[in-house]
């Protein structure tokens, strides 16, 4: 899995920007969907980071020095090495938190327009009726 990099998550930062300067506009349905999707997704990937640990302590590899340099090089493969998958689901998760975020205005956006076009047809007199 690969880890996505800061430009990823400034991407999303940018179009959350958008939405909410009016620039940027996403259909209700497709944003609701996306929103409730990312919150799934977050949650699963949140739930495996939970479970890092039990596949952080590697065993089984011998008692040679080789054997526990491959074990923590496994373990470190887990947890608390450089490209380990807890940093891997973290970054994820940051992504899905912007990405949520983003479809999230794009929802907030829609019903502000809805109460504000109401408002403003309410206002006026329909002739013929």
């Amino acid at each position: 899995m690969a880890n996505p990099d800061g430009s990823q998550l400034s991407q999303w930062l940018t179009w959350k920007d958008g939405i909410e300067r009016g620039a940027i506009a996403v259909d209700f349905e497709v944003a609701r969907k996306l929103r409730d999707s990312c919150s799934a997704l977050r949650a699963e990937l949140e739930m495996a980071l939970g479970e890092v640990d039990w596949v952080s302590n590697v065993k089984g590899m011998g008692t040679l020095q080789s054997g526990i340099d491959l074990a923590r090089k496994f373990s470190l493969k887990a947890s608390g090495g450089e490209d380990s998958l807890e940093k891997s689901l973290v970054s994820h998760i940051d992504v899905l938190n912007e990405m949520e975020a983003y479809f999230q205005e794009c929802v907030t956006r829609y019903f502000a327009v809805e109460a504000e076009n109401a408002g403003r047809l309410a206002r006026h007199e329909v002739s013929g009726s």
